[in-house]
């Protein structure tokens, strides 16, 4: 298929790039900065108006949109990049004749979570729906990936013998691993004789949920470390951490990252297992895998 990834650049663009071009696939990638003859240049923050992605279009047969940013900010608004330029974008593919169109949304939108990031996810999964072509929207979880920026975070905690987490680190997670994720649009975007689950909401976990200081703690055992010591960040520095996150977007922490995090991320992976023929991997075994 020839495939135009809007958000290639982005850590889980890049992981579905290789993957679809492993598969045979070609890939038109979707960025704010073209740098290669493959790239098509798109402003994010304001390609609103459906005419502007027709032309784009020409010749695409499928259409994933991987584009996501964690903090809402006047450079990156959510309202546009995760909600009216993914509705112009679909409704436009659908015009195109497009065959399949692929959201990568979140677990946890459409869950009633009242953060911008869920609403405006929800939104165009919501506006995806109404149309009439073959999609499919995946919902991961927290996603593990070595060059991920959650990731990132999380070893270099890892590494520490002790260690505060909001809460103690109790939120409830599943993690999934990018190559899931990869391989389930992959999969999407098959064309034999198995039909792939079109038109349906996919909730993309690992194999099992487990608490965020858990999950921190097994990455610093499979380094071969002991168990760290975890302790709950005291109120008023969470409070105030919090506060300053709310006023720097640049930040990774704010309100909206704190309830989504309260909330827990934990789904039913059984479809996932399906569309991938196996059981998603588990965090138990992440840093073992290349």
């Amino acid at each position: 298929m020839k495939i135009l990834l809007c958000g290639a650049s982005g850590f889980v663009g890049q992981h579905l790039e290789k993957a679809l071009l492993d598969a045979g696939h070609q890939v038109t990638r979707g960025v704010r900065q073209p740098r290669s003859a493959n790239d098509v240049a798109i402003d994010y923050r304001n390609d609103t108006e459906i005419a502007a992605w027709i032309p784009r279009l020409s010749g695409i047969e499928a259409v994933i949109n991987a584009v996501g940013v964690l903090r809402d900010s006047k450079a990156q608004p959510m309202a546009k990049l995760h909600d009216a330029v993914p509705q112009a974008l679909f409704a436009a593919a659908a015009q195109s004749g497009v065959q399949r169109i692929v959201q990568i949304s979140a677990l946890g939108a459409g869950t009633g979570i009242p953060t911008a990031y869920m609403q405006t996810k929800q939104r165009a999964d919501d506006f995806l729906q109404t149309l009439n072509v073959d999609w499919a929207i995946l919902r991961p979880s927290l996603i593990y990936g070595k060059d991920g920026a959650s990731t990132r975070m999380f070893m270099l905690l890892a590494q520490l013998p002790m260690m505060m987490l909001p809460d103690a680190g109790r939120q409830i997670v599943q993690p999934v691993h990018i190559d899931d994720i990869a391989q389930a649009v992959v999969n999407l975007l098959a064309t034999g004789t198995a039909t792939p689950p079109l038109r349906s909401i996919i909730e993309c976990a690992g194999a099992e949920e487990v608490t965020l200081a858990g999950l921190i703690a097994s990455y610093r055992q499979q380094r071969g470390k002991s168990v760290p010591l975890i302790m709950a960040v005291p109120k008023i520095i969470l409070n105030s951490m919090t506060w300053l996150g709310d006023r720097i977007p640049a930040l990774p922490v704010g309100s909206d990252t704190m309830l989504m995090l309260a909330s827990g991320s934990s789904g039913n992976a059984e479809h996932f297992s399906q569309l991938l023929g196996h059981a998603p991997r588990g965090y138990r075994g992440f840093l073992q895998y290349k």
